[in-house]
Parts: structure tokens; C-alpha cells; sequence
């Protein structure tokens, strides 16, 4: 039975559980945006629908072109960017009107396919990490590996979920999650995060 968009996005992006999954915390990681895409309706794709202020990224429409939008039931959203020459290299913005309960002390781990060449198979392994942080529109943000490399799929690096406060003074919850495969990643992570605004 698939679910629709408005149910997705309610229970996957935009709410915070307090379970924890092996080796992972549930948060406001999102299902795969092409998953969304595919269950999206007409009244997703309506703008009009918003009711968070809109983070986006100015310098990504002029290089990527226009990103896509998806608005959830209670005018959240999930905003997509995409390298046109590059499926793999893409950065998306998640917005909510929920206030969300500060991250703990410690990211949770990611799991790394090591390859055993001997026995030509992968070995996950769950590597534990330590928060790096960026400034973003003036304010001290932390992020982290939420996904690692997979074959040929760069690894995805996400932002906690921050409070951030619209020139037009409204607040909202918004994470940011980033694939890059680029010769040096961790240089052109933190350049497109900070190429966000409102």
C-alpha cells in the first residue's frame, strides 16, 4: 500500500521521534526525495501552500537551475537542488514549523562498506563520529555523515535540524543534506551550505 506524500513527510521529515534504531537515532532524516517525488500529488507541488519561510540557495539556481519543490500537509517542505551534469551531487533543504529538541553531545554513527578483496565482498562496519560545525547565516551549525559512501554513491552529509529566525522575523526548524563526490568534498560541503539565504 503506498502512503501519500502528506503522510511521508508528516512521519519521516518533519517530526522527531525519541526511539532509538541500532545505531541510529531517528530524526528528520528524510526518506529518499525521489520517493516523495514519486508519491507527490498536485497539491504538494502547490507553493502557495507554504507556511515556512523559504531557505534557499540563490547561487545553486543560477549554476543548477531551478530546484524542486515538495510541500507537505502542514506547509513544510523538502527543496532539492541537482548538478544537471551530476544525479549524484545535490543538495536539499527541509523546512518545518515544529520546534525540535536540541541533538545530544555525540552524532550517531554511520555505517562504511570496507571491501575485503580477499574474499571479494563488503564489510560494513559502523564508524562513530564526532560533530564538525559551519557557520550558516550567522549562526553556529552542526553537521555530520548520515549516510556513508556506497559503491559508486557519495557519502551524505547532514546538518542537525537548527531554529533559524526569517528577515520577516518568522521561525522555523530546517536541516540541510548534501551528496558530493567532488575531488575535495569536505571544501565544497561547507561552500554549499553556506551558499544558503532566505
Amino acid at each position: 500500500m503506498k502512503l501519500p506524500l502528506g503522510a511521508v513527510c508528516t512521519v519521516l521529515i518533519l517530526c522527531q521521534c525519541s526511539s532509538f534504531l541500532p545505531g541510529r537515532a531517528d530524526g528528520i532524516d528524510p526518506n529518499p526525495f525521489q520517493v516523495l517525488e514519486q508519491q507527490a500529488t498536485a497539491e504538494n507541488r502547490d507553493p502557495s501552500r507554504l507556511r515556512v519561510p523559504l531557505l534557499k540557495s540563490p547561487e545553486l539556481e543560477k549554476h543548477w537551475g531551478q530546484p524542486k519543490l515538495l510541500v507537505g500537509p502542514k506547509g513544510g517542505y523538502a527543496l532539492r537542488y541537482q548538478d544537471p551534469r551530476d544525479a549524484d551531487r545535490h543538495l536539499t533543504i527541509f523546512g518545518s514549523l515544529q520546534t525540535y529538541r536540541t541533538a545530544g553531545p555525540i552524532p550517531p554513527p554511520y555505517t562504511d562498506l570496507g571491501n575485503d578483496a580477499v574474499q571479494k565482498t563488503f564489510i560494513p562496519v559502523e564508524v562513530s563520529q564526532k560533530w564538525q560545525s559551519i557557520g550558516i547565516l550567522g549562526r553556529n551549525v552542526r553537521f555530520y555523515i548520515s549516510e556513508g559512501a556506497s559503491g559508486d554513491q557519495p557519502a551524505q552529509i547532514s546538518t542537525e535540524t537548527f531554529r533559524h529566525t526569517a528577515p520577516d522575523g518568522h521561525s522555523a526548524s530546517y536541516r540541510i543534506r548534501i551528496s558530493s563526490a567532488a575531488d575535495k568534498p569536505a571544501n565544497e560541503i561547507e561552500h554549499l551550505m553556506r551558499s544558503v539565504s532566505f
